[in-house]
């Protein structure tokens, strides 16, 4: 990050451009301050802000957002070189379209994430999905139809995942999907959990390979940790060759496909991050060329399943423990140790910390991932930014919610493509129908740390506009712009 005195002479710069401010130190300080608030809280609203910095009235603080908002310095300093940027880097691209939201403008939303899985294998304690469901067989051909019909009406604005839901290699037409989305070139990331990627599942399914990026949830290090979260004997011995199987096909046929890992950090495996490093390296060197292109690492403070045994029960076990303060800080010096590890025996793995580990990765202990409740859940979602739709075609609103059956998630389905109704028409039909949504504060299960980034900005932004200094007076530029800055859809970059 920029060092105080640097970001004062740039400040002071700005501050001379300027014929408003006689009391330059005093606005000096103030900007400082600005400047420090959004670089650690990107939702902070302009109504606290003005509060706690004494302003005088609504002009001067619209006047020191525009200095902020004309120095791309300083604008570098909050979005690019602050602990939050992991934040500001899905914040921004979804800025432009803000207004669509609040004014509940029909629109195509810029990512969407397919959900084509038929079943999953596992039954990890962690998930929220409904364990007894699976779809019926004779639903797939419709539904992998409406999918592909659904990403031949769509531009390269809109970002497509593929994910679950439930496991997507399960879905024995997934390659339809892939070939559709190649040929509209769009480039296309998928999750799984990698059981079923087996060298023969590859040769029949050579489609794979025009991914652009394929990330397997490794859910432990060594058989019994495997075991622990999935609770089927031999998940990592199978995934484990599954793994260095894909990795030699690709290095020995030269795909492009970028392939990477994703562990999610919990109080039961905090202590063992060194130990998915060790199982990175010693994959590399069995698979021969070029490894593991990238590891995400991501955080599960309870933000999605909870502790709450009153819903999602369908489960064989919950996880009983939350990240805890203590276990926070005792974070930093484990992700201290991690990049050490990392540095010296895979420095060429590119590391994604999510959200709130990029605050500990740089000693903030006490910011954890944001989390709205209940009753701040946005009345009619966000279609036009983001939705989930599953292999019946029903679309919605928030991730967490797309599995099959799970209890409760009804209320956040706002419609199903068919071959007569697109998704333009459905997310039409829902806001004509004006009917907010009445959301309890469980509800907020059904959100991912996605969602609740995106219920949190549209939040922030009713509150701005309710109090006289809209988006566009703020001291954020690329709210403004960002609709020419492309929405990035890769684990393997820093870029947006």
């Amino acid at each position: 990050m920029e060092t105080l005195n640097n970001i004062k002479s740039i400040v002071k710069e700005e501050i001379n451009k300027k014929n408003r401010f006689s009391q330059t130190e005093d606005v000096v300080e103030k900007i400082i301050k600005i400047l420090k608030i959004f670089s650690i809280n990107p939702w902070a609203t302009q109504e606290e802000i003005f509060s706690e910095l004494k302003i005088k009235n609504k002009e001067e603080l619209i006047n020191l957002n525009e200095i902020i908002r004309n120095s791309n310095e300083l604008q570098e300093y909050i979005t690019n070189k602050s602990p939050s940027k992991k934040y500001w880097k899905t914040i921004l691209p979804f800025s432009s379209n803000i207004e669509d939201v609040l004014e509940k403008k029909a629109k195509l939303p810029l990512r969407i994430a397919l959900f084509p899985g038929v079943s999953c294998m596992f039954f990890c304690g962690f998930c929220g999905r409904n364990q007894k469901a699976k779809y019926q067989s004779s639903v797939i051909k419709d539904g992998i139809e409406n999918i592909c019909n659904l990403i031949k009406e769509l531009d390269l604005t809109t970002k497509i995942s593929i994910s679950g839901g439930l496991e997507p290699l399960t879905n024995p037409l997934l390659s339809r999907i892939i070939d559709t989305a190649d040929e509209k070139k769009f480039k296309i990331p998928l999750i799984t959990n990698g059981y079923s990627l087996t060298k023969n599942y590859v040769e029949k399914n050579p489609s794979i390979w025009k991914l652009d990026s394929l990330r397997i949830s490794l859910y432990g290090y060594d058989e019994k940790s495997y075991r622990f979260i999935t609770t089927l004997d031999k998940s990592y011995k199978i995934v484990k060759k599954n793994l260095i199987d894909f990795l030699k096909l690709r290095n020995e046929n030269n795909y492009k496909t970028k392939i990477g890992l994703n562990y999610i950090i919990l109080p039961e495996n905090m202590n063992n991050l060194i130990e998915v490093l060790e199982f990175i390296v010693e994959v590399n060197k069995a698979a021969g060329g070029k490894g593991i292109d990238f590891l995400t690492l991501r955080d599960d403070y309870q933000s999605v399943t909870g502790h709450n045994n009153s819903y999602d029960n369908d489960r064989k076990y919950f996880l009983e423990k939350s990240m805890r303060a203590e276990e926070r800080k005792k974070m930093i010096k484990i992700l201290e140790n991690f990049k050490i590890f990392k540095s010296k025996n895979c420095p060429d793995l590119h590391i994604d910390f999510g959200y709130s580990l990029e605050f500990l990765s740089n000693g903030y202990w006490n910011k954890g991932l944001i989390k709205v409740s209940g009753d701040k859940i946005a009345k009619f979602g966000y279609p036009q930014l983001s939705v989930a739709i599953d292999l019946h075609g029903d679309v919605f609103l928030f991730r967490e919610a797309g599995f099959l059956d799970r209890e409760g998630n009804k209320k956040v389905i706002i419609g199903r493509i068919t071959k007569k109704l697109n998704l333009y028409g459905v997310i039409k039909e829902f806001l004509k129908k004006d009917q907010p949504i009445n959301f309890e504060n469980e509800d907020s299960r059904f959100l991912d740390s996605f969602d609740h980034v995106l219920n949190a900005l549209i939040d922030q932004a009713n509150k701005d506009a309710r109090f006289g200094i809209p988006f566009k007076l703020g001291p954020i530029q690329k709210r403004l712009f960002s609709k020419t800055k492309s929405l990035g859809n890769n684990w393997y970059s820093d870029d947006i």
